[in-house]
């Protein structure tokens, strides 16, 4: 098994050499480069589990896979969708591939292939799409100046058509007044905070908990990328004049919007000047910035001092950077890993279908685990396990029955209850369903032996009458002695 790296995925508009580079962040050795796939869709790369790589075209409407370890796209995956994605996101389950294609968001469930909906609540074409890190909702952004929050498992199973109230976003945000570039979603599923910058200038920040917008910081240029570090203390965003502009949230004042001056920004400088920062990346321990723009250049960052580690040049406009931690061994060549997905997207939404099931293999060494007996629910729970249970249950029995003996009637109705009480598990040992017919032949016989001395008892009273009440009298003497 190969080092554990900070693996860096780079895409560009030009594809001479390869559609994505991969990098190891620390040392710049090139561990892999995915080719045929043409340019690469801005906010379209990502991950397919751990041993695959998709993304979409900028030109056609097509998406590419590969396999991690692999040039080449794989062979039998072809997927078509019905237009030009403009971004893409998989679910954090591997499950679920959403793709925003104009101003419509297509929802494909992986494993089957199947389009399970399309929503239409953007007036114009969508530009970015993010998951919550529990993959419960996702957000979308738009050149509307949108930013709606969908709930996955409505959007998954809509109640209604497509333009219902059912089929409506959790949340929808129209605080932007030009189109959204990027957006940034914390910790926490829906409790997080999102981060959404905008040609507009600003840098808003919403708490998804009760869909408030919290603040809102405008910069004096447009703003093009965004990114936080896990403790969402310091926010980083890449502007149109080729700066990375970094704002402190703990140290902003206590106001609702507020105007970040330029001499007080403190900003990454070393892009070309005047052309746009596309994207950004955190190293795993984020002390290092990872910068992206359309000045062909990727830059590496000392978040602490703000100094320039490295350049890394490519032959066009930085369109994805995607950092994973991962072992190197993963792109080293082997065996074709079982894949999860399906060969193909439909592009109509299937109807739903009665023989629609979920099918569970149970293996072999599953079907020896220790068996369970079925609860038994005549007796109450002492405690101890079903085996133990059933096995107190007959000494109970007896201990209820042992007054038998003082009238007929009450055994005979002991009897009929024992005849009713239900059989064991079948799944119960050979030796406690031995015992607990010892027991039950035990207690039938001492149930006949009590019927054979209560008649005799009644046979005597009955044939001598007169002895029974001379004793009567003799008692009645002695208590008045």
């Amino acid at each position: 098994m190969g080092d554990v790296v900070e693996a860096l995925f780079i895409s560009s508009l030009n594809n001479e050499r390869a559609s994505c580079s991969v990098q190891d962040l620390r040392t710049g050795t090139d561990l892999m480069k995915y080719k045929g796939g043409g340019q690469m869709q801005a906010h379209s790369l990502q991950m397919l589990g751990a041993n695959f790589v998709i993304a979409a075209n900028s030109t056609k409407p097509l998406l590419h896979v590969w396999p991690i370890n692999g040039q080449e796209q794989m062979s039998t995956i072809r997927y078509v969708v019905p237009g030009k994605v403009n971004a893409l996101a998989v679910s954090p389950d591997n499950a679920f591939l959403v793709a925003g294609i104009q101003e419509t968001i297509y929802l494909w469930h992986l494993n089957s292939g199947r389009l399970l909906n399309t929503m239409s609540r953007h007036f114009q074409p969508v530009t970015c799409i993010r998951f919550t890190d529990n993959g419960e909702h996702f957000a979308t952004a738009g050149k509307d100046g949108a930013v709606l929050v969908w709930n996955l498992t409505r959007a998954a199973a809509p109640l209604g058509s497509g333009d219902s109230e059912e089929n409506a976003p959790f949340y929808s945000f129209n605080d932007h007044g030009l189109a959204v570039t990027d957006v940034h979603i914390g910790l926490g599923g829906i409790r997080a905070f999102m981060y959404t910058v905008s040609l507009d200038r600003c840098c808003k920040v919403y708490d998804l908990s009760d869909g408030s917008m919290l603040l809102s910081v405008v910069f004096p240029v447009a703003l093009h990328s965004v990114i936080v570090n896990k403790l969402e203390t310091s926010v980083y965003v890449g502007t149109s004049e080729g700066q990375v502009h970094i704002f402190h949230m703990e140290k902003l004042p206590r106001m609702k919007e507020y105007h970040l001056e330029e001499e007080e920004s403190q900003a990454f400088i070393g892009h070309t000047a005047g052309l746009a920062i596309t994207s950004l990346a955190l190293s795993v321990n984020a002390d290092q910035l990872i910068s992206g723009g359309d000045d062909k250049q990727v830059c590496v960052w000392d978040i602490g001092s703000r100094q320039l580690i490295k350049t890394i040049s490519q032959l066009g406009s930085i369109t994805n950077l995607h950092l994973r931690l991962i072992s190197s061994s993963k792109f080293h060549p082997g065996p074709k890993e079982p894949k999860f997905f399906a060969d193909n997207l439909k592009r109509m939404i299937s109807p739903p279908d009665d023989d629609d099931c979920i099918e569970l293999l149970i293996t072999e060494k599953y079907s020896k685990r220790r068996q369970l007996g079925k609860p038994n629910f005549d007796y109450s729970y002492d405690g101890m396990d079903s085996i133990q249970s059933s096995a107190a249950a007959p000494d109970e029995e007896m201990n209820d029955e042992a007054p038998a003996n003082d009238d007929d009637e009450e055994g005979e109705e002991e009897t009929d209850e024992d005849d009713e009480m239900p059989d064991d598990d079948e799944n119960s040992n050979a030796a406690l369903i031995a015992e607990l017919e010892n027991l039950r032949a035990e207690n039938a016989r001492l149930k006949l032996e009590a019927k054979r001395l209560l008649a005799q008892k009644v046979d005597k009273i009955i044939t001598n009458p007169q002895s029974n009440k001379s004793s009567r009298t003799k008692i009645k003497k002695a208590w008045k002695k």
